[in-house]
């Protein structure tokens, strides 16, 4: 059974959803900076702050917001950039690490799902 918890804090009752993650949107844009760093983590070898560092420093070169940036890294990872793949954000993280991206995948920046590894 699924039930929303009410969580305790400094100014009072917060709901949590039923995941149990704080609907606190300053938590959502951690996790999308969190992931994206695990990206980075997973394409180049680096450690946390290296990739944290990065995110940042193309940000700024790229004159976008760093959740943006982090969350059209994510996108890309996922082949969900086609939606807005004009967007500033999405743009400077495919010429940032497209490449990456693509050689990792074999198959163009497609990944497929169901494909079995070194199929």
């Amino acid at each position: 059974m699924l039930c929303n918890w009410v969580e305790m804090d400094r100014g009072g009752e917060r709901e949590v959803d039923v995941s149990g993650r704080s609907t606190d949107p300053r938590r959502a844009g951690a996790r999308i900076l969190d992931t994206a760093e695990g990206v980075l983590i997973a394409l180049r070898g680096c450690t946390l702050h290296q990739a944290f560092v990065e995110i940042v420093q193309t940000a700024k070169t790229h004159d976008v917001s760093t959740l943006s940036l982090a969350d059209a890294l994510v996108a890309l990872a996922q082949n969900q950039a086609s939606q807005a793949s004009d967007d500033a954000a999405f743009v400077a993280a495919r010429a940032a690490w497209g490449h990456l991206l693509e050689s990792r995948s074999g198959r163009g920046g497609r990944v497929d799902d169901d494909a079995a590894p070194g199929a």
